[in-house]
């Protein structure tokens, strides 16, 4: 990383200078100030020039102009060479808008690259593997997504989501619980343990729009045109809003 050996070189420089001017044994403490101060602003600089990219990426996406938004997320990548980390959350970015257009071949290799606290590539990339029946890799996934990320109440319902499609009921509840010990407030998690609890199934559109992403089930119509805005009135009523 470009932003640490260019605070090294500063801290070393430092170093040598504090120690021949002064004589001192203390050169160490400014030199480890240097090091900190060159990091931090070196790395946020280039962080921000992504930060900001991220207004007009969001409005290419909402207008569907996925081709233009990977290009643009593809332009940050000389950042990453300053900041630790920016490149698997880069990967992660690209390769979640090519899951979602369902070009699977180029997302997977990104999804898998992605850093392991960007969840939502990380639940994409264990829904691929569960819809390619390797399960193993796909528990593998969530639970350490779910381990760096521990709030995040999806993760939960796509491990649970899994584990009642293989029949094991019992799994799931007990991963519903521990998302509720997690996210207390997560009303798709504490709904959808009382319905496993209640021997009924899973629902799990109570996760809302988010959950149409990782392509473990397909919306029915009337869920695709309510994600779509329409909401089935005559011509001149008043539209729904989904957001």
């Amino acid at each position: 990383m470009y932003s640490l050996i260019a605070a090294l070189l500063s801290s070393l420089a430092t170093l040598g200078l504090v120690s021949v001017f002064t004589k001192t044994s203390y050169a160490v403490l400014p030199a480890m100030a240097v090091l900190g101060g060159v990091y931090w602003v070196l790395a946020r600089r280039h962080s921000k020039v992504v930060e900001g990219l991220m207004e007009d990426l969001q409005r290419e996406i909402q207008q569907q102009r996925v081709p233009t938004a990977i290009r643009m997320l593809k332009g940050a990548y000389p950042h990453a060479k300053w900041v630790f980390m920016l490149k698997g959350q880069i990967d992660g970015q690209i390769g979640t808008l090519h899951y979602i257009q369902k070009d699977f071949d180029d997302a997977l290799p990104l999804l898998e690259d992605a850093w392991v606290k960007h969840w939502v590539a990380k639940g994409m990339l264990a829904s691929y593997h569960f819809r390619h029946h390797k399960s193993d890799k796909a528990f593998e996934t969530l639970d350490a997504a779910i381990a760096a990320t521990k709030k995040e109440p999806m993760l939960y319902g796509l491990k649970a989501y899994m584990q009642f499609k293989m029949k094991d009921r019992d799994g799931a509840i007990a991963s519903l619980q521990a998302g509720k010990a997690k996210c207390p407030s997560s009303a798709p998690i504490s709904s959808n343990l009382i319905r496993l609890q209640n021997a009924e199934s899973l629902d799990m559109t109570t996760f809302g729009e988010q959950w149409w992403q990782f392509h473990l089930e397909k919306p029915s119509m009337k869920q695709q045109m309510a994600l779509a805005g329409v909401s089935g009135k005559p011509k001149g009523g008043k539209k729904a809003m989904y957001r």
